[in-house]
């Protein structure tokens, strides 16, 4: 499974399952993600804790990656 996260589109009441339909927190990626899925961040401002949350979803075998748009 693959979930989108965008701070400028995104919306963390979205199912994450598009750009379209991004989350707006990585938070929000990490909790619905499973081992062997991949986060996809958009460029953006997100909150200092973002290196933690990449680490956690990291721990948990879930693939964390910076799109380009």
């Amino acid at each position: 499974m693959i979930w989108y996260v965008s701070s400028k589109t995104g919306d963390d009441a979205h199912d994450g399952q598009s750009p379209a339909t991004a989350f707006a927190s990585v938070a929000r990626a990490v909790e619905k993600a499973s081992p062997g899925d991949t986060i996809l961040i958009a460029p953006g401002v997100y909150d200092q804790g973002l290196p933690a949350r990449v680490s956690e979803a990291r721990a948990a075998n879930i693939t964390v990656a910076v799109t380009g748009t």
